[in-house]
């Protein structure tokens, strides 16, 4: 088949993805970060696991071109296909080759319809997801992910996950070949002071790594920083610095942090790494972030004390999300705690002024369908203001198609408890313009105006109701609900005025509400 009959790269941005999960891959990073200190040699093979495990894929793993160019070879694998470790592809046919010929990420389908030596790679790859990783601006393998059945389907995020654990692969990758060519990682870095080369080149790593890493010595002063260290803490820090890269501290409750008792002077001094803990990182210019600190002491093959290494995991986002979660979750509970005591308010009310069930059948019905509509238009707009217009035009939709009802005013932006009221109020005019006034005849019309009083220190919303053409209109005997939500209601809700006026020509009714600042 051609290539492009098993292509399905563009699909990762059409399919559903699930939100992305900085916490867990932070985590993942900090665990490599400690394998590679720990045991260089076999990280390619922990890469791996922990794509497995990121991902959740069946299959994962790494392609590493051979030193003459003609080969990929299978350096890891983790997952079904772990069997065919050491296996590989040609370079110049096959889904690796043409990864790197694009330069560029790739889903295929069905592999082996294209490369029919695949088809001996079992469990076949129902998708596989392909990165490339580069060294020194050349692309030197791919990292990948394979499902093996059409229940796990990959997606943006996927992408997004695995292209940065492939710039992780190649960092990895560039402190494997290090030691290769030094023999032993041991005794790379225990000559570290006559092979200047390689310190350049360990450097190198620690820069392409994208989260914020500096080292310190025994006391904990600073001996080296990355260039990512420098954008997080929004300063260039000095060579000779104790214990933190940052200018300021704080503890996640607000309070200093002082310097000598953050988590990396915990580490030297306690000699023990430092996992769990979080703080606030102040920047000169008096910007935040949040971050999670992974201080771990470095010693010597005699088990001496030598220094520390520390990474700074930015979860600024993961705290905004969990703090925006919070607040919605709050903002829901008072909605609901509100939208409840509004229908108990309308359901005592209607059962006091209904003569008889389908009076007040219809009375509940009206009113919670209006609250429902209000409520519509401010669930699009996840409970943040609304536009004044649109939520009018919701509330009185059933009464538009007759073309006698005239909306008119200003672009008006209102908080949720004013449109809220509004809606209500405007429902309870139409009802009864419904019943008895200009909206029970073809000839009658409605009008419905408001503007802004900017006049004074605060602003006051002013709107007016007109009836015209209908039925005379006489004072009622007696004043029911509908009157009393537009009277009390808004005074008591709004802190505003309604007044009512029943003339022989129609209706008319006034409603003046103040707005906040904010509103």
């Amino acid at each position: 088949m051609p290539l492009d009959a098993i292509l399905r790269t563009d699909e990762l941005w059409r399919r559903p993805h699930r939100a992305p999960d900085y916490e867990n891959e932070n985590r993942a990073l900090a665990r490599l970060m400690q394998a590679l200190s720990e045991a260089p040699q076999s990280i390619l093979q922990r890469l791996a696991d922990t794509v497995l495990e990121v991902l959740n894929a069946d299959s994962a793993g790494m392609s590493l071109l051979t030193d003459d160019g003609h080969h990929f070879y299978w350096a890891a694998i983790a997952g079904d296909w772990s069997p065919h470790l050491g296996g590989g592809t040609p370079r110049h046919f096959g889904p690796c080759g043409d990864v790197l010929d694009r330069d560029a990420p790739a889903l295929f389908s069905r592999w082996e319809k294209r490369y029919p030596y695949l088809a001996e790679a079992v469990p076949l790859a129902e998708e596989g997801l392909l990165v490339p990783f580069h060294v020194g601006g050349k692309a030197v393998g791919t990292i990948w992910v394979i499902a093996h059945n059409a229940h796990r389907k990959f997606d943006a995020e996927d992408l997004r996950q695995l292209e940065s654990m492939g710039r992780f692969a190649s960092a990895a990758y560039r402190t494997v070949r290090l030691l290769d060519a030094q023999e032993a990682s041991r005794a790379a870095l225990e000559s570290l002071e006559r092979m200047r080369d390689s310190e350049h080149r360990f450097y190198q790593l620690l820069q392409a790594i994208p989260a914020a890493i500096y080292t310190t010595d025994a006391s904990g002063k600073i001996d080296f920083y990355n260039e990512a260290a420098v954008d997080f803490a929004g300063r260039r820090p000095e060579i000779g610095d104790r214990w933190c890269v940052t200018w300021r501290l704080l503890n996640p409750d607000g309070s200093p942090l002082p310097h000598e008792a953050c988590p990396m002077a915990v580490a030297l001094k306690e000699g023990r790494p430092i996992r769990g803990a979080e703080a606030i990182a102040e920047r000169p210019d008096g910007t935040q972030r949040w971050f999670a600190p992974y201080p771990t002491p470095l010693r010597d093959p005699s088990g001496r004390l030598t220094g520390a290494i520390n990474m700074l995991v930015d979860i600024t986002e993961r705290k905004e999300a969990e703090q925006r979660q919070k607040l919605l979750l709050d903002e829901l509970n008072h909605r609901v705690k509100n939208t409840l005591a509004s229908v108990q308010s309308v359901v005592v009310q209607a059962a006091k002024s209904a003569r008889n069930v389908d009076e007040f059948r219809h009375a509940v019905e009206g009113r919670i369908l209006a609250m429902s509509r209000a409520h519509d238009q401010l669930s699009r707009r996840s409970w943040a203001d609304a536009e004044l217009h649109e939520l009018l035009r919701a509330c009185i939709t059933p009464y538009l198609s007759k073309s006698n009802v005239v909306l008119h005013g200003e672009s008006t932006i209102v908080a949720p408890r004013v449109g809220l009221m509004m809606c209500m109020a405007i429902h309870e005019l139409a009802t009864n313009a419904a019943k008895y006034g200009a909206l029970s005849t073809s000839s009658g019309r409605v009008e419905i105006r408001w503007d802004v009083d900017r006049a004074d220190a605060r602003r006051m919303l002013r709107l007016h109701w007109l009836e015209r053409d209908g039925p005379p209109v006489a004072p009622p005997e007696r004043h029911g609900f509908g009157t009393r939500l537009l009277e009390r209601g808004v005074q008591a809700e709004l802190h505003g005025t309604t007044s009512i006026r029943f003339t022989p020509q129609g209706v008319e009714c006034d409603i003046e509400v103040p707005l906040t600042r904010g509103e």
